[in-house]
């Protein structure tokens, strides 16, 4: 459930309060913020790097079986070469920025704002890059329509 404008508020107000309150709490919670992100960016490393491996295994099994004409292993060998594919691209839901932004959402003030500026500027830029994009491909689609 949201919150109203008026409970945020406040709870902005109250958090800043807070970190204004307790320098040594605010440093902690930096601290464990940015520990968060970076054991986020080390498993995802991490599985991108096994399923790579994976796959490579997965290829050369296709390989052989292919070689000796086993369609069993090589069948197998395809499998392994798409399971390794899944586990290094897989869901990024939880990757490192995105896990960062939201760890972060409430709290732009004194003691993380630094840390979202950076974030935020990172989802601008995508955002008009994107918009460009789509800008392109609509007036390529008007000059076709249009017959020009």
């Amino acid at each position: 459930m949201a919150l109203s404008e008026h409970e945020q508020r406040v709870l902005d107000e109250l958090e800043r309060g807070l970190y204004a309150d307790d320098e040594q709490l605010a440093r902690r919670l930096q601290k464990v913020s940015s520990q968060t992100l970076e054991r986020r960016r080390q498993r995802f490393a991490a599985k991108a790097v096994a399923g790579a491996s994976l796959a490579l295994a997965g290829l050369g099994v296709l390989l052989v079986g292919t070689i000796v004409h086993y369609v069993w292993m090589g069948v197998g060998g395809f499998a392994l070469t798409l399971a390794g594919l899944v586990v290094a691209t897989g869901s990024r839901r939880g990757s490192a920025a995105s896990g960062f932004a939201s760890a972060n959402s409430a709290g732009s003030n004194s003691a993380s704002g630094a840390a979202n500026s950076g974030t935020t500027a990172v989802k601008e830029k995508a955002d008009r890059a994107r918009r460009s994009l789509f800008d392109f491909f609509e007036e390529r689609w008007d000059r076709r329509a249009n017959g020009s």
